[in-house]
């Protein structure tokens, strides 16, 4: 029997994209250009590809220029894997933090010489689109997991053709695409790093430690926006790529919050295992009993439901492509369908009228708030459900009446059918 059979497991996830350059110091000299005398700067540096562009790197404020008016600053970054250039923004002489503007584009250097003062121009980017879909990243986020199911599937290829044999007489590696599901809690610090890859246009604030993140359903997906997934299993690491979520399942065991997220990826890649790096797990908020509340409409809490269901689903499918290579055996995207989305409750029976508002198709909103507090919470808000089946039933004398309602959710005057806002003292990527 193996040696290292036993709690070993564990699961780490990375979006695919550029990381931000990193800056070393900034020097002056005294020649060639045109700064004038004690001129100080701050720079800020981000990495492109074809896909788009980085968030910033560490500031760096360059040395006060030396005395007279032909001084130049020079900047310094280190190199960043699939780069196909650099931007580097610049305060005015002696400006503030985080008031840098574009000064220029360079291609694959990592140095520039910044020789006169000029007029930026174009704020530096809050997000990071430069992505890198399908390119192995290692795991910077380790999540806690309930189970998993991720595999590759590949359709393969049997040879059967009629020649005087009834058997098989050969195989080929037919295409092949990442799937499965991850069951985790329903933690503020992980689950964003899911919806990031599923079809969402997410916006962000990220203000002292207080970070809200807001993930808005849309009809288009967001192609560069994947994710690898690792898997550590009996010692041996499984590395998934081109990751985006098509299914989300929220529901309670035992009064705590807890959601199933179905992937679909395009390969697998063979990597080594990672060190994980674990948030101390009493610092980590798990919203459990007394930190849940539902609310019908939104604003109205319920005090009779023991039961609640969020299904979300996409219907993505793998999308194959032909490809010279290897990657012409896994995916090469995936594809979103029409999305359903339901909540299930289960209530006390007390109202003719709650049933008589599911017969004429009323309308409602629903909330659901999951609470540690003002800045540890995650909000779904349902705005406009429709009560799709309303059981109820009775199963003996003296038994509690209970109904099973279903709601359909459709879209408000902003096309959206749900909105996912999460507060977290953990800022997204």
């Amino acid at each position: 029997m193996p040696a290292d059979v036993g709690a070993n497991g564990f699961l780490g996830v990375a979006y695919e994209q550029l990381t931000p350059p990193v800056q070393a110091a900034a020097t002056t000299t005294t020649s060639g250009g045109t700064h004038p005398t004690a001129a100080v700067y701050r720079y800020l540096i981000t990495a492109i590809n074809a896909q788009g562009e980085t968030t910033v790197s560490n500031e760096i404020t360059a040395p006060a220029t030396g005395a007279g008016s032909t001084n130049t600053v020079t900047v310094n970054w280190g190199a960043v894997t699939g780069a196909t250039g650099y931007k580097i923004y610049r305060t005015a002489a002696g400006g503030a933090a985080g008031s840098e503007l574009l000064l220029t584009t360079v291609g694959l250097v990592t140095t520039y010489i910044d020789t006169a003062p000029g007029a930026p121009a174009g704020t530096y980017p809050t997000g990071n689109t430069a992505g890198v879909p399908g390119i192995y990243v290692a795991p910077t986020k380790f999540a806690p997991i309930i189970n998993e199911s991720v595999k590759f599937v590949q359709d393969n290829y049997y040879r059967r053709p009629i020649r005087q044999t009834a058997d098989v007489v050969g195989a080929h590696a037919g295409t092949g695409n990442v799937e499965g599901s991850v069951q985790i809690e329903g933690l503020e610090d992980v689950v964003p790093y899911f919806l990031t890859v599923g079809r969402y246009a997410v916006t962000k604030s990220n203000v002292a430690a207080n970070y809200t993140h807001i993930f808005t359903p849309t009809a288009v997906g967001q192609p560069i926006r994947t994710m690898s997934v690792t898997i550590v299993r009996n010692g041996v690491a499984f590395g998934y790529t081109g990751v985006n979520v098509v299914n989300q399942k929220w529901s309670l065991d035992n009064g705590a919050l807890m959601v199933e997220f179905d992937l679909i990826g395009a390969n697998e890649a063979s990597v080594a295992v990672p060190t994980p790096t674990w948030v101390d797990p009493t610092t980590q908020n798990v919203f459990g009993a007394g930190d849940l509340s539902v609310e019908v409409p939104s604003g109205t809490p319920i005090l009779d439901s023991d039961g609640f269901e969020l299904n979300i689903n996409d219907n993505g499918q793998p999308n194959p492509r032909i490809i010279l290579g290897a990657a012409g055996r896994g995916s090469a995207f995936t594809s979103f369908g029409e999305r359903d989305a339901k909540v299930s409750l289960t209530r006390d029976f007390t109202s003719r009228a709650d049933y008589d508002a599911f017969k004429a198709m009323t309308a409602q909103s629903l909330t659901l708030v999951a609470s540690k507090g003002a800045n540890n919470k995650i909000t779904f808000l349902c705005p406009v459900t429709f009560k799709d089946s309303y059981e109820v039933g009775l199963s003996g004398q003296g038994e509690l009446i209970r109904a099973q309602l279903d709601y359909t959710l459709a879209i408000d005057n902003a096309s959206k059918s749900h909105l996912i806002t999460i507060l977290s003292q953990e800022a997204l990527a």
